[in-house]
């Protein structure tokens, strides 16, 4: 009727299909999804819900693992064991979601996991916290738990950088940028290339050097306190950047303004 198995997820995957349902969890660690051609993320807090015959994908950031809870696509007969549970279960897989979990639910799943987890945990305690998870989430969606739509893929170029101006003085990685658009490194990787024609990492120094001239310009403020407000290491590292980039010294910005 149903399984339930721990999983850490690769960072490349291929798409597929099978004739089950099937929910997976996440437990730590960031994970992606990919159902037919619409993508989302999996974190601690979300569980995707993916209806049998449904092309999906799912890959993992490092040190990621999930809960996989495989349901038959089978329609007991009326009189079968559990059938009213099931029913109940079976309607969670009506369409894809990505729910959101509440804390009481999120706890659940990760005292279920580590039950799960342990060598010799038998099958019939699996199945049946597998059961009490789908269950609970049955009736959280029931209630109007929230859901989180899956989207075609693309990055939001404007968005990106609001993100990188609202965190200038913090030190960004292309992880962080990748994460707000909801995709592994890799996959932003390549429709980054596609869609700005650079490279994440000229982005990033290309947005703060534009805020440094920016503060040059305008502000009577030190070049030290400038370079700090805009995510240099120090008042050299913005000189030399500024002067291999755009040509030009702090101290000549100044004097064209």
């Amino acid at each position: 009727m149903l399984s339930a198995r721990l999983q850490t997820l690769p960072e490349f995957t291929h798409q597929h299909t099978h004739d089950h349902h099937q929910a997976v969890i996440g437990l730590y660690g960031r994970a992606e999804v990919n159902v037919a051609g619409r993508e989302g993320r999996l974190d601690t807090w979300r569980a995707c819900l993916v209806p049998a015959r449904i092309p999906h994908e799912f890959s993992g950031g490092p040190e990621n693992q999930v809960l996989v809870i495989n349901v038959d696509a089978w329609h007991p007969q009326p009189g079968e064991a559990h059938c009213r549970d099931f029913a109940a279960i079976r309607r969670l897989f009506s369409k894809t979601v990505v729910v959101g979990l509440d804390a009481h639910l999120q706890q659940l799943v990760q005292v279920s996991a580590t039950e799960i987890r342990r060598p010799c945990a038998e099958q019939g305690i699996r199945n049946h916290l597998a059961t009490a998870i789908l269950l609970a989430l049955s009736d959280r969606l029931a209630r109007g738990a929230e859901t989180v739509p899956l989207r075609r893929p693309g990055l939001d170029p404007e968005k990106l950088r609001q993100f990188v101006l609202e965190n200038l003085n913090e030190r960004i990685t292309v992880e962080d940028l990748a994460a707000q658009a909801c995709l592994s490194q890799s996959r932003f990787h390549e429709l980054f290339r596609k869609t700005m024609a650079t490279s994440p990492y000229r982005f990033l120094l290309n947005t703060r050097l534009d805020q440094a001239c920016q503060m040059l310009r305008t502000t009577s403020l030190p070049v030290a306190d400038i370079s700090a407000r805009t995510g240099f290491s120090s008042q050299s590292a913005l000189t030399t950047a500024l002067r291999k980039h755009r040509g030009l010294t702090p101290t000549q910005l100044r004097s064209h303004a």
